[in-house]
């Protein structure tokens, strides 16, 4: 059986170490078990497909079989040493015999985890899958939140909008790990810009948002559901359905009067040769070019582009990422070729789902507070509390 296959996913919080009596008298084997009441976690991708990787715990922790929740070895003060893997099991250091996958938990809140010089809390989990090494941090939500939003949010917004953000950002969040909790992993590091500990002590106002709107989640029938932002909506935003094509319960697309009204202001235009686009897309020749339409916001979510023999396709993002977000600001735009020019002309910035951070600051600005803000780009939601991935 393929060792990836027999591997069994368990979900923690803040990773504590506990025990379990045997019997009267007798001494406690410490086990890796889940706490009654802990926060919502989400599995982190941090690296993949490596032959080895520099592997440093710092400060009291255990290490665990998460096939089975027992201890491995235990560790009481600091390693630091290379992990790769053998056909006999993981070297960390010293031969681990017939363990193929390890799990780091720290035994208090001072203790991390360095993966090739790169600090983590929370837990980190390594497997050995056919011989190249694929490595995990599992870290709670509020945490992830400092990290990632670091680098996604620069200059400053109002604070009811930053508050938003957070919501929104932690209703992904929860969703993305609430879609499969036994996973391995719910999301990479890589699509994430998630970096670690450390980046999440750099950005102020970010952790301030957070932490005032601590496991604030809105909820569409019951559930999380997939929420984003876009920088302007241009006056109408679609559904993460509709621009995404994926066949789930998420809010309508709503009209943003503010943005609409300031809609000309916002316009853009790219023009391309037919030969650079066609090399872009990985084609020989741009015979035609037609573009796919959300029919209820006029959103593009993708694009067909005829070749000399065939007939190539293409989502927005794929399409955003070869031209460059610079120069395809948004989904809001239409197609014109004059000549051998492929002229793009376009409105707003982003990919029009979600919250409009342009109309939510001139929300902010008449002293509308982030529920309302939320409620107007969100229809038909709820904003909760959850604590935990029990709850939902």
């Amino acid at each position: 059986m393929n060792k990836f296959n027999t591997l069994i996913a368990i979900s923690l919080a803040i990773c504590p170490m506990t025990s379990v009596p045997l019997f009267a008298g007798r001494m406690e084997i410490p086990t890796d078990v889940s706490l009654k009441e802990k926060p919502a976690t989400i599995k982190v991708l941090i690296g993949k497909e490596q032959n080895k990787i520099l592997l440093e715990a710092k400060g009291r922790y255990g290490v665990f079989n998460p096939l089975n929740a027992l201890p491995v070895t235990d560790g009481i003060s600091t390693k630091r040493e290379w992990i790769s893997s053998s056909s006999q099991g993981l070297v960390w250091g010293e031969l681990i015999p017939g363990i193929f996958q390890i799990r780091l938990v720290p035994s208090d809140a001072s203790s991390t985890v360095l993966v090739d010089g790169i600090e983590y809390r929370g837990c980190v989990e390594i497997y050995d899958i056919n011989g190249k090494l694929h490595v995990v941090n599992e870290i709670d939500i509020e945490r992830y939140l400092k990290s990632t939003m670091a680098t996604q949010i620069s200059g400053e917004m109002d604070e009811e909008v930053m508050d938003a953000i957070a919501i929104t950002a932690r209703t992904n969040a929860y969703y993305m790990a609430s879609r499969k909790l036994s996973a391995y992993w719910h999301v990479d590091a890589l699509d994430t810009q998630y970096q670690g500990y450390a980046l999440a002590l750099q950005n102020l106002p970010v952790e301030r948002a957070i932490d005032n709107t601590r496991h604030m989640v809105m909820t569409y029938q019951g559930m999380p559901f997939p929420a984003t932002w876009v920088k302007n909506s241009a006056g109408k935003t679609a559904s993460y359905a509709a621009i995404f094509r994926k066949d789930i319960e998420a809010p309508e697309g709503v009209e943003a009067p503010f943005a609409g009204h300031e809609r000309a202001k916002s316009a853009w235009t790219f023009s391309i040769s037919k030969q650079d686009l066609a090399k872009a897309l990985g084609a020989v020749k741009v015979s035609e070019f037609d573009l796919y339409q959300d029919s209820k916001s006029q959103k593009v979510y993708g694009a067909k582009l005829k070749d000399v023999n065939e007939t190539r396709q293409f989502d927005f993002v794929k399409l955003q990422t070869a031209l460059g977000q610079s120069h395809l600001k948004s989904n809001d735009f239409t197609v014109q070729m004059t000549g051998d020019k492929v002229i793009f002309k376009g409105f707003g910035e982003g990919n029009g789902v979600g919250l409009c951070l342009f109309s939510a600051n001139a929300m902010a600005d008449k002293g509308e507070k982030a529920p309302k803000i939320l409620n107007s780009f969100f229809p038909e939601t709820k904003l909760e509390k959850i604590r935990s991935m029990d709850n939902l």
